[in-house]
């Protein structure tokens, strides 16, 4: 299979069914957001994924109920990571112990078990609970990383302060809901990354591959070829040195002429 033929739309469903490790990458860019399906974390679920970031602070993900107490807010804030949420408008906030903008991988856990909410980083787990009338947590939207969408009205948005935050920069993989990979349903100034899709080389006469935008890319700058897989020799056009060795011809002849001219 060649993985140049494929649309983006497909790559994302081998990503999935092939276990290529879906990236996105978040240059902390105004405006920028990439939106999930929605998690039911109402009562238990969990969610996981790996980042790495030198942010200090940063919007990581978000959602809520629609506007009115509920929502589930991480964030880096003074270089940790920070999971704030609100159950019935009992809201906490848990903080971890270690920093993150250190720009190593880091992979984080967000845990719903009823009222507990737990949040792992590294193996290290903190939680706390809320004591709400209600014993779940209402989720109306979809799931928001890296920034929040601007068509989004601040009347919906349980958290309008969301919206203050510095959006994200850095790299956010392997985003699961439980044991699923939630659908991606779009995104804006965000950069789609699939390792996997450079496994089977598609790269031609030693060209390096890499992804970009959720597709393989052949960079054929050091091998002498071109095209997309590096496989059209470059036609080399004519220097002057071939106008030098002709000329250097002509100057023998000439000589050699003149010399039998004289004999």
């Amino acid at each position: 299979m060649n993985p140049f033929s494929l649309p983006q739309c497909v790559l994302l469903l081998l990503s999935t069914l092939l276990g290529l490790c879906q990236g996105l990458e978040f240059r902390g860019s105004e405006g920028q957001w990439a939106r999930y399906l929605r998690w039911d974390a109402s009562t238990r679920s969990d969610l996981t994924f790996q980042f790495k970031t030198d942010a200090s602070d940063a919007l990581i993900l978000y959602f809520d109920d629609g506007g009115y107490c509920d929502f589930l807010l991480l964030t880096i804030t003074e270089g940790k990571l920070q999971l704030r949420f609100s159950i019935d408008c009992a809201e906490t906030t848990v903080t971890s112990d270690k920093s993150v903008n250190d720009s190593c991988w880091h992979f984080a856990m967000v845990s719903r078990h009823n009222l507990r909410t737990v949040l792992a980083l590294d193996g290290q787990t903190k939680a706390e609970d809320v004591r709400p009338e209600r014993q779940f947590m209402k989720i109306v939207s979809d799931l928001f990383l890296g920034g929040i969408p601007g068509d989004i009205r601040t009347s919906v948005i349980t958290l309008p302060t969301v919206r203050e935050l510095p959006p994200f920069k850095g790299v956010i993989k392997d985003l699961n809901y439980g044991n699923k990979v939630p659908k991606l349903i779009n995104s804006q100034k965000v950069r789609l990354e699939m390792m996997g899709l450079c496994t089977g080389n598609p790269c031609e006469n030693g060209g390096f591959c890499s992804v970009a935008d959720g597709e393989p890319y052949c960079d054929c700058s050091k091998t002498g070829y071109t095209g997309r897989t590096c496989s059209q020799a470059v036609q080399r056009k004519p220097g002057f040195s071939h106008l030098k060795a002709s000329e250097s011809g002509r100057n023998k002849g000439t000589a050699l002429f003149s010399l039998l001219i004289l004999y």
